[in-house]
């Protein structure tokens, strides 16, 4: 890398001229991530993706062997960094891959196995295939984990790492996130759990990063619940108070019901669980009646926050809820026999009046929209019911094209949007189709909207990871605007001033951590370069020109995966008619590959190949890397030898074990196709059948080619 304060752009032989701004913090942080293992924290929209492809060009230009793996928990963040580095690197078109969930398991291995030195994926792919063996680490130079803060307990991020680090001959990570989190015991864990040497922090505050940061107006508009409301709030307020006072009277929770919080139901329920599986058959009715009340208790605590954040409208979307379930679940049977519950329902199906958070937001969003007709705003909410009802309410507006952004999991009265429809209304939001997007916590992280100017919160989150990935939606571009919606005297409250302690916490951690670190042992030392020669760095820049100028030769995921079915259906018809042609002693591996390299197939390609028939039950392992035709062993039915005598419109006129002649036609034929020439010939387990005299045979299993 080469940086200096008179340099407008970076210049490296891997990077384009002049298309990625040098900014001396970027240069610094990517020049301590080439050396060890790094934990970049920068705050939303300040280049944490720029940094990763100049370290990614550091370890392309100079180790001309390695690959970089670069991982995103989702596909649309996933496609949305292959785009990235496809602008600032110089990459061919055959040097960059995109791996996701919708990839089949049997084209993933030619793509680790392939030409492409940049590969990018979610982390769940990589980790199936590690443990599927389908994949190694060995040659990768690097890893690149973003949003690593999710690099915790059971999450794929931890397995790979642990992979990498015993794979690798010099392994070097990458870990990148805006809200690592405030707990200095979870973000050790991160760091241990990525194996982290080293952390470089930056904030608003930094010298060398305010000159980039755009400012994000952030204002707090406070509404006051109507005395409807409060009504209702003092019915589910006795309700849950019951359940407290029995709970602490019982020793079960610590504190006073005025003072209970949902976290410490939720620990004492933990506690509870943990008890019934000590206990003997006799002491665990005690306790079961003990699990009812705290899972009743937490359910009332849901519907008390559901009414004063979100309205009644979605409270009553999970009294409905409450009401289909309550046969299958015990502490719903109780709540709805409640008198105070029917008063509830009552009060909520008379009820007229919006809450004053809804009135508020669409007179915000229409005052935005007269002043800044082609402004763009994102709704954040916690819950889809609200996402819904907000959608719907919005675009009652004159001049507002809202819809919403949830994530993919379907239920029967809610479906959920592929990841097709995500990105489509990003785009659509981005050119103007639509300006109001009302998304759940699926649009939190790391997604780019660059024309988004206005961000809401419909309600205060307590979490300062998703605040911090929340407000960052905005001002990355441009200048932003931040509003939360509080509800006073609420949960709203608590959890809006929680969020700014845990912030200050989060920057403290941050700030300290770095001295908790400790350099990992490496059993390899630092390979020495073998860097690009300019011959091969002018035959990578002509082909990345050609990928840059013609941009439709970088195959998307559904193309390449459509050519990739056609190579590997017209190689498993190949190979599976050399199987069949070596019967019961079958082929290995290497003899298959050998045979199959006439063919214009690569070894690669046979392994999926062999895959792909052994997940259809056509082949079989015979010995240790030994291959066959599980049909020459296996047939299903009387066995005849077949000679193809003539091809026939629609039809084919056959001879019978020398003996008798017949017609096969197309649907009666389940064998492979390329044996269907005039004399050809193999043996086949077959029925024989009679249409208005004529002798017809249904091919079901071909077991030997006998020509």
């Amino acid at each position: 890398m080469s940086g200096g304060s008179k340099l407008k752009h970076v210049e490296h032989p891997l990077i384009w001229p002049n298309t990625v701004e040098f900014r001396l913090y970027q240069t610094k942080i990517a020049e301590a991530a080439s050396e060890r293992n790094t934990l970049v924290i920068l705050p939303t929209a300040l280049g944490k993706t720029v940094i990763s492809a100049i370290v990614a060009a550091e370890i392309l230009y100079n180790y001309r062997n390695a690959k970089v793996l670069v991982m995103a928990p989702t596909r649309p963040l996933v496609m949305q960094h292959r785009r990235r580095f496809a602008r600032m690197l110089k990459l061919g078109a055959e040097d960059t891959a995109l791996l996701t969930g919708k990839t089949p398991p049997e084209y993933r291995m030619p793509v680790w196995e392939g030409d492409a030195r940049v590969i990018f994926s979610t982390p769940q792919v990589v980790k199936n295939d590690l443990l599927e063996k389908r994949l190694t680490l060995e040659e990768y130079g690097l890893l690149v984990f973003d949003e690593c803060h999710r690099a915790v307990k059971k999450y794929a991020y931890t397995s790979i790492a642990k992979y990498y680090l015993s794979q690798a001959k010099y392994p070097l990570v990458l870990g990148m996130t805006a809200s690592p989190g405030s707990n200095m015991r979870r973000v050790l864990d991160v760091c241990r759990n990525l194996f982290i040497e080293h952390i470089e922090y930056r904030n608003e505050e930094d010298p060398d990063v305010q000159p980039y940061i755009q400012p994000i107006d952030v204002k707090w508009k406070r509404v006051d619940l109507p005395r409807e409301y409060v009504a209702m709030k003092y019915l589910i307020r006795t309700m849950l108070d019951k359940r407290l006072l029995w709970l602490y009277q019982r020793g079960i929770i610590k504190s006073s019901p005025k003072y209970t919080t949902r976290r410490s139901l939720i620990e004492a329920g933990g506690e509870l669980r943990l008890m019934l599986e000590e206990r003997d058959a006799e002491d665990r009715r005690g306790i079961f009646t003990a699990i009812i009340a705290q899972s009743l208790a937490l359910t009332l605590f849901h519907m008390l926050e559901l009414l004063e954040s979100q309205g009644v409208w979605t409270l009553n979307t999970f009294l409905r809820k409450v009401t289909q379930e309550k046969r299958e679940k015990r502490s719903y049977a109780i709540l709805v026999n409640e008198p105070e519950y029917r008063k509830l329902t009552t009060a909520i199906d008379s009820i007229q009046i919006d809450h004053p958070k809804k009135v508020l937001l669409k007179r915000l969003v229409q005052e935005i929209l007269e002043t800044k007709p082609s402004s763009r705003m994102l709704v954040f909410t916690q819950y889809r019911a609200t996402a819904s009802h907000l959608v719907s309410e919005l675009n009652t507006l004159q001049g507002v094209r809202a819809n919403r952004f949830v994530g993919q999991a379907s239920t029967l009265l809610d479906k959920g949007l592929t990841q097709e429809e995500q990105a489509a209304r990003i785009e659509q939001l981005e050119d103007g189709s639509l300006n109001v997007l009302v998304a759940t916590s699926i649009a939190e992280e790391g997604l780019d909207i660059p024309a988004v100017d206005q961000v809401f919160f419909y309600e205060p989150i307590p979490s300062e990871i998703r605040y911090i990935q929340r407000r960052g939606r905005t001002g990355r571009k441009a200048p932003g605007k931040v509003t939360i919606l509080a509800t006073n005297n609420s949960l709203d409250m608590i959890y809006l001033y929680a969020s700014r302690r845990r912030i200050e916490k989060m920057r403290r951690t941050a700030e300290n951590v770095n001295s908790k670190l400790q350099p990992i042992i490496r059993i390899h030392p630092k390979p020495t370069p073998n860097k690009l020669t300019p011959a091969e760095l002018r035959a990578l820049e002509e082909k990345a020109h050609l990928a840059r100028m013609e941009p439709e030769i970088i195959k998307t995921e559904a193309e390449s995966l459509k050519a990739f079915r056609t190579k590997i259906s017209s190689a498993s018809r190949k190979a599976y008619t050399k199987l069949l042609e070596r019967g019961s002693s079958g082929l290995s591996m290497d003899q298959l590959a050998h045979e199959m390299e006439y063919e214009g197939v690569n070894t690669t390609t046979v392994k999926s190949v062999i895959q792909k028939l052994m997940s259809e039950q056509l082949v079989k392992e015979k010995s240790r890397g030994t291959y066959m035709a599980t049909a020459a062993v296996k047939p299903s039915g009387k066995t005849f030898e077949v000679t193809i005598e003539k091809i026939l419109p629609g039809s084919a006129l056959v001879l019978i074990d020398d003996q008798w002649r017949a017609r096969l036609l197309p649907e009666d034929y389940d064998g492979p196709r390329n044996l269907i020439k005039k004399k050809s010939r193999f043996r086949a387990s077959a029925q024989l059948y009679r249409v208005e005299g004529a002798l017809y045979i249904r091919v079901k299993d071909v077991t030997e080619i006998l020509t």
